[in-house]
């Protein structure tokens, strides 16, 4: 009879357990859902108005659209062409520059023994606790001394050097991961540094490179105040700048968005593709990094 009691309360407190996870598993599932729904609905409402003509978008700005007017597109992609290339040729400057500069970088801190090398990098870390906007004049006179006003370099050099400080300490908490006896090993087959950087950190970094090529592409791709700054013939302009001012002319001249949507659905097609065929490695490397 015990037994049959003790079964009876262990089977109720399981049930109210269960019960009570269920309950919270519930709740999360909600709260994740309308998370979801206020970053999506805006991209949706997005590519909606993208296929609006001008006078539907006026007649019903937040409904369906009553035809498909994929001539948004057509023109959307004539202007935003040169745009995307000068935000490609920057991009990709400063993402190639940023992951070899960082990668040497934390691969001399972490295998190499040098005089104030711990006082060096804690100057480094010291520079991320400066907020970026504080710079900006300095910074931009600097540029200008250089006669780099108008100058892809002018944006690009700024973006890389701004960058080393977070993206160092990112890859060598990364390499002080991996074990030493890979690289002694490496050492007693007559591995240089070199060899042993290039053969095996980045094999072993792919995550953590792949974090840093996201976020680079993703900030430098969207990147609106310095491209502004130094910028400013009108053929240098990057997608940000060119669709600001787009926008503006264009709802003036129609009294509509659809071109411009269709625009800003075109400029994040790479990122969305970046994105996915990277995400692994992105997930991956936040955990470790």
């Amino acid at each position: 009879m015990m037994n049959v009691n003790t079964n009876t309360q262990t089977s109720e407190f399981k049930n109210r357990g269960w019960f009570g996870r269920n309950w919270g598993q519930i709740l999360l599932h909600v709260v994740l859902w309308v998370l979801m729904f206020f970053t999506l609905a805006p991209l949706f409402l997005l590519i909606v108005d993208s296929l609006k003509t001008n006078s539907n978008f006026q007649m019903d700005p937040f409904g369906f659209p009553s035809k498909l007017a994929w001539e948004n597109y057509e023109l959307a992609w004539l202007y935003v062409k040169d745009f995307m290339l000068n935000s490609v040729v920057i991009t990709v400057s400063v993402t190639v520059l940023l992951v070899l500069i960082a990668t040497v970088t934390a691969y001399a801190f972490t295998r190499m023994n040098f005089r104030f090398k711990e006082v060096l990098f804690m100057a480094m870390l010291a520079l991320m606790m400066v907020p970026g906007m504080l710079n900006v004049i300095s910074q931009y006179g600097m540029i200008n001394k250089f006669n780099l006003i108008n100058d892809y370099m002018g944006v690009i050099l700024p973006s890389v050097t701004g960058s080393i400080p977070y993206s160092v300490f990112l890859f060598r908490t990364f390499f002080s991961g991996i074990p030493k006896d890979l690289f002694e090993a490496a050492e007693i087959d007559g591995a240089s540094h070199i060899h042993m950087l290039f053969l095996v950190m980045v094999p072993l970094a792919k995550p953590i490179i792949a974090t840093l090529v996201i976020s680079t592409v993703m900030g430098q791709w969207n990147d609106y105040l310095w491209p502004l700054l130094v910028l400013t013939h009108d053929l240098m302009k990057t997608i940000p700048i060119g669709l600001v001012s787009w926008t503006d002319t264009y709802f003036a001249m129609t009294g509509g968005y659809g071109a411009p949507f269709a625009a800003y659905v075109i400029s994040s097609i790479p990122l969305v593709v970046i994105f996915s065929l990277c995400s692994k490695q992105f997930i991956a490397g936040l955990t470790s990094g």
